[in-house]
């Protein structure tokens, strides 16, 4: 295309006509109205900022910049470019060959766009000096990277930043400042936008972003085409769109995807604007606020607010200065100090101010004598003019950004023949012109001013990040979040993440994609560490990929369950309630156990205690005091030490406390079951054989149990929450043929108990207590049922320990005071006691119930066997 260009513009090397330096030719390329029509306000903002730096320099006396070209004036002539490459192209072309009164431009300012300063590019590059150097260009505005590839366009320069960065800054935001990590793209095919996306796409790659989705546009994209593109991107399920398009372009897109739900002040989309977009939403509402329609009938109704639907959406534009900078503060006071140039014209039916002879507009020209503020907008001589000057002193005619790297533009190249008249150079080259601004650096309106090889600014230059806030599309309802330069990006003070207006509902950041509904696979359960009532807390999440972000959303049928806010811990902490509890039962109950043992201690030698055999009352409450403190090794965490512990304590004082009291019952069932009369003798040796057989039993299953299946502390996972995952736990090793042979071995020593209660129950309370007995071992056997029901209904838990806690020590103490509590009053009271003998056996052998007469005479004979044994007693103290 480049050679193309240049075969069509001229077929000879171009030499400039070149006097002397006293002047600076300088040819304007700046748009003002579009192919399709419309004034393009921005452009013509663009050519006031230029004309303001040429008239500043051409005033030796005003005071500013004086010294700058004393004896050289700037002249200059503008052609309208129209955002055309075409239309720049040819421009281009007359501002080398015919302007100035045939003597060519010596150096050009623009045009705006990319694709236009490409044409123009390829037309100025075609007119060489003698050292083969085509005119040098500046733009303001394009920014495409395609430009900075010096030998596709030598001698372009610009002020404004390159895509790239803008790019870079985008992508910045997104990923490390919002944490976005999946993005889709719509942009043009035309240079500024293709290029632009495609640098996009590389910095945010590099970052490690996911480009889900790209696709494209026309220039001018029909509704049809828009359309379908909006709905690929729908589809895509992106939630965060990079829209890289010139402005029109832009104002169809968003128009179809306000009537698809996805652009609009609660869609839930965040929707990303470069600086075409950005920085001229006056032309976007141009588009958005007429109807469209598509080929098959179908209406799209127009925005009918922009200012609302683009609520929420970041946009970037050129960096530009702020006030509170001197040199700005300065600059703003010149720039509204400037005549009017709107003139008094009233608008027609279409909103434009159309001179009818009745009005007065600006008549200020350039040098070819070309009106810039009263504009032939239509190439229609029969047609009346339009007026579209500018009353500096009013904010609606502030300058946009581009304006100020257009000013800067003109001092770029006004600064290098500055340079050049100080060497000594006697004519500007284009040769001249080119080097020296490669050399070039001074602090302009936008920064310091510094070219690199290609062209580019990076030092002093980059963009300011934008945030809508919904009440308008530029002045205060465009937020200033911070600025991003070579160095990274700065919030403003007072700004940061929190601080952005969202396009939801609730006011809260969009989400990164558009989720499924969550499913219970979707969902995961978190369980806390053990807390002191005994309970773990439960709190669900949806799952994240990789990058954080959440695998799904919630919906109607798929809410975050919310039954289970707890779990039972798999021990019962100390600090709690229920080991409190557990703890001072568990004291208290031994207390009054021992406190026992002291007593029959204290009256081993009293007739009641000795018949009442002491070895095994001692041995009793001894054990049964031990059963108390057993409980206390069931509080805490679990660890290996405790969980041998547990079971052999628990189970042999159980053994020894109950085989007292089982082999105590044994004794007087042995004794008094002898019906025949026959000798019966039960030495101590027996006694203690059948004592430590009881307990050998335990003993044995225990260390087998110890040995083959281990008694320790494992980690195991918990699937109380399942279908939402599972969570580890420590517990003591399960072995449930042995737990089942521990306590089915009790079942029956307990049953032989309450058997051998009854049939004893007739016995006098002196040799057995037959009804205390029977009434403690039934209390056991109760409490015995209770806790294993407990047990295997919630196998671990505060539940089983606050059981355990209550029904071991009641049990111990209970058992306790039914034998000894009645003893105490036999000590205290003895005459009671004989008189209740008497009563008790003849009671007996009243009331004995099928009883027979051998069995009426066993009873007169223990009677008397018991005068006997008082006399004997009598004799003795005798």
């Amino acid at each position: 295309m480049k050679h193309f260009v240049g075969l069509a513009l001229c077929a000879t090397t171009w030499t400039s006509v070149l006097a002397s330096t006293a002047t600076l030719r300088m040819g304007l390329l700046h748009p003002a109205y579009r192919t399709t029509g419309a004034y393009d306000g921005g452009g013509h903002n663009r050519l006031a900022g230029a004309i303001m730096a040429i008239n500043e320099i051409n005033d030796k006396a005003d005071g500013f910049e004086d010294d700058l070209l004393p004896s050289t004036t700037i002249e200059f002539e503008w052609l309208d470019s129209a955002r055309s490459g075409a239309v720049s192209l040819k421009r281009a072309y007359e501002h080398a060959t015919t302007s100035f009164s045939n003597s060519g431009a010596q150096v050009v300012v623009g045009p705006a766009s990319s694709g236009p300063s490409m044409m123009a590019s390829y037309a100025l590059q075609t007119f060489t000096d003698a050292d083969g150097y085509g005119i040098p260009q500046m733009s303001y505005s394009a920014s495409s990277p395609d430009l900075s590839v010096t030998s596709e366009f030598p001698q372009f320069f610009r002020t404004v930043a390159s895509d790239g960065f803008q790019g870079k800054a985008i992508a910045g935001l997104l990923k490390d400042d919002l944490a976005y990590t999946n993005v889709c793209v719509i942009n043009s095919l035309d240079s500024y936008s293709a290029t632009g996306a495609a640098a996009f796409k590389t910095a945010a790659v590099d970052k490690g972003m996911d480009i889900i989705n790209q696709v494209t546009v026309d220039f001018d994209p029909s509704d049809d085409q828009a359309d379908e593109r909006v709905q690929q991107i729908k589809v895509s399920s992106c939630r965060v769109v990079f829209l890289m398009t010139q402005s029109s372009a832009a104002g169809v897109v968003l128009r179809m995807a306000a009537h698809k739900g996805m652009f609009g002040a609660t869609s839930g989309y965040l929707w990303v604007l470069p600086d075409a977009i950005s920085g001229s939403m006056i032309s976007v509402k141009t588009v958005t606020d007429v109807d469209g329609a598509l080929t098959d009938g179908t209406v799209i109704p127009k925005i009918d607010d922009l200012a609302t639907a683009v609520k929420g959406s970041i946009g970037s534009i050129p960096l530009a200065p702020k006030a509170g900078d001197a040199f700005y503060d300065a600059w703003l006071l010149r720039y509204r100090a400037q005549a009017s140039t709107a003139g008094n014209c009233p608008d027609n039916a279409d909103g434009d101010p159309q001179m009818d002879g009745s009005c007065a507009c600006s008549t200020d020209t350039d040098g070819a004598g070309k009106k810039m503020w009263q504009l032939d907008h239509d190439d229609n001589p029969s047609t009346n003019d339009i007026c579209r000057g500018f009353d500096f002193a009013s904010t609606d005619h502030s300058p946009n950004s581009y304006a100020f790297y257009s000013y800067d533009a003109v001092y770029a190249f006004a600064r290098a023949a500055h340079n050049l008249i100080v060497a000594g150079a006697t004519e500007f080259t284009n040769k001249a012109i080119t080097e020296e601004l490669y050399t070039l650096s001074f602090s302009g309106l936008t920064g310091t001013v510094d070219f690199e090889d290609t062209g580019d600014r990076e030092i002093g230059t980059g963009f300011t990040i934008q945030n809508f806030d919904g009440t308008a599309i530029d002045g205060a309802g465009v937020l200033t979040m911070g600025n991003w330069d070579a160095a990274g990006f700065v919030y403003e003070s007072g700004q940061s993440q929190t601080t952005f207006t969202w396009a939801t509902a609730d006011g809260t950041k969009p989400l990164n994609v558009v989720l499924p509904l969550c499913t219970s696979d979707d969902i995961e359960a978190t369980v806390a560490t053990c807390a002191n009532d005994g309970t773990r807390s439960v709190s669900w999440a949806i799952k994240t990929d990789s990058d954080g972000n959440d695998v799904c959303t919630e919906g109607e049928a798929n809410q975050i369950p919310t039954l289970a806010t707890s779990v039972d811990c798999e021990y019962t902490p100390g600090g709690g309630s229920v080991g409190f509890l557990a703890f001072i039962l568990s004291i208290v109950g031994a207390i009054i156990c021992f406190g026992w043992a002291g007593y029959i201690g204290m009256n081993w030698k009293n007739k009641v205690i000795k018949i009442s055999q002491p070895s095994f009352c001692i041995a009793f409450t001894i054990s049964a005091g031990l059963m108390c403190l057993s409980t206390l090794f069931f509080v805490g965490e679990n660890n290996d030490g405790v969980c041998v512990l547990r079971p052999f304590l628990f189970n042999i004082f159980f053994d020894m406390m109950f085989g007292s009291l089982f082999l105590k019952t044994f004794r007087v069932y042995k004794i008094f079951g002898n019906k025949s009369l026959s000798k019966v003798k039960i030495s101590t040796v027996d006694i203690i054989r059948n004592y430590g057989s009881i307990v050998a039993v335990d003993i044995a299953i225990l260390v087998v149990w110890m040995v083959t299946e281990g008694m320790e502390a494992v980690t195991v996972d918990k699937t109380d929450l399942a279908p939402y995952g599972s969570y580890t736990a420590i517990t003591c090793n399960k072995a449930e043929t042995y737990e089942t042979l521990t306590t089915f071995f009790k079942i029956l020593l307990v049953a032989g108990g309450v058997y051998l209660s009854y049939v004893t129950r007739n016995v006098p309370d002196k040799f057995a207590e037959s009804k205390w007995i029977a009434m403690s071992i039934y209390q056991v056997f109760v409490l015995g049922v209770v806790g294993l029901l407990v047990k295997w209904s919630a196998p671990e838990g505060g539940t089983v320990l606050l059981v355990q806690s209550i029904a071991v020590p009641v049990a111990c103490v209970a058992t306790t005071c039914c034998i000894f509590g009645p003893k105490v009053l036999m000590i205290k009271y003895p005459q009671n006691y004989e008189s209740a003998l008497v009563t008790s056996v003849g009671t007996a052998a009243n009331t004995s119930s099928g009883g027979s007469s051998s069995d009426s005479e066993k009873e007169e004979l223990m009677a008397t066997i018991a005068a006997m044994e008082k006399e004997i007693e009598e004799l003795k103290k005798a």
